[in-house]
């Protein structure tokens, strides 16, 4: 389990976090932004897919206690503030500016809220949120340089995930159905292409319903998931993401064929010979092929957006009978 990590965009849930000092480094903040934009723009266009949803606001946010040494600037009206807020987001379009503090969401005080152990306050807000329910206003209490202001917003749904720039080293991109994290060393390399090839990815995991579905069939991660049944269930899921996210790349108004470039691409190759390389993954030039495949005969020539429904048939299908 991550223990440092960046601000995140709004979730469902979240993971036990300590942020670095990195956190408060522009280059980190120009990663939280990118992936924001990137994430926003698939969950949102992939909105039909997802049998969760949660209102996409805009809103990157962050706690005190996430920091040893709080900024005092960063949170000196409150112990939640914004980290920022995206260019033409509804958060953006309702007044909403970097360092307001966040003291109200829907009527109930952040002071009420209880974060689960170990678990930032930052983390029970966002479940706050996600629990609001998307496509009607949402009412946010504020408090700016001391003077508390009420901003009503309106968000867009968007597939209900929590994402994340992982600003340790460890790993570069994951998900267990619930969030998605991509390290800030890989975002900051990647174009905004490579970013969404890799986000939709992850994204189609939470689609897809993974992380549910294997636990139900007691699937085993870590050194026994290399192995036999875990070993062919972890690369069954792999490669049911590697299919949808060409649907999903497609939904959101971008080429397809960004997936399969990416795993052909000298970027792709240094990805596998990474930490990804494992038992779960087929080589990559397996992967691009099947991508290609997958568009060849399910998006080429085909309307959009597409409903994937040979892909989303799977999620009613328990592994434990496969």
């Amino acid at each position: 389990m991550i223990r440092r990590l960046a601000p995140i965009l709004l979730l469902l849930a979240a993971l036990p976090a300590t942020v670095s000092v990195l956190a408060q480094d522009q280059g980190l903040d120009s990663a939280d932004r990118r992936l924001a934009q990137v994430a926003e723009r698939l969950q949102a266009a992939n909105v039909a897919l997802c049998r969760q949803h949660m209102p996409l606001t805009g809103l990157i946010l962050f706690s005190a206690d996430q920091y040893g040494r709080p900024d005092p600037v960063r949170f000196a009206d409150g112990p939640l503030a914004v980290a920022q807020v995206l260019p033409g987001s509804p958060a953006h379009a309702a007044g909403i500016q970097a360092n307001d503090a966040i003291v109200a969401i829907d009527g109930q005080a952040v002071a009420a809220l209880e974060p689960e152990q170990d678990h930032p306050l930052r983390d029970a807000a966002f479940a706050r949120l996600a629990d609001s329910g998307p496509g009607r206003p949402l009412e946010l209490g504020l408090r700016r340089a001391g003077q508390d202001i009420t901003a009503t917003l309106t968000p867009p749904p968007g597939c209900r995930a929590l994402v994340e720039v992982m600003a340790g080293a460890d790993g570069i991109a994951r998900s267990d159905g619930r969030v998605i994290q991509i390290s800030w060393r890989f975002v900051a390399q990647w174009t905004d292409e490579e970013l969404a090839a890799i986000v939709a990815h992850e994204l189609a995991h939470s689609v897809l319903e993974h992380r549910r579905r294997l636990e139900a069939a007691g699937v085993k991660t870590g050194f026994l998931g290399e192995f036999g049944r875990n070993r062919r269930l972890r690369r069954q899921v792999e490669s049911e993401a590697d299919l949808l996210s060409v649907h999903l790349l497609a939904n959101a108004g971008l080429d397809p064929y960004l997936a399969p470039r990416f795993w052909r691409s000298e970027a792709g190759q240094r990805m596998d010979a990474g930490v990804l390389r494992s038992g779960a993954y087929s080589a990559p030039r397996q992967r691009a092929a099947a991508m290609e495949a997958e568009i060849a005969a399910h998006l080429q020539g085909k309307p959009l957006p597409s409903r994937a429904d040979h892909l989303l048939a799977g999620r009613e299908v328990p592994y434990t009978e496969r």
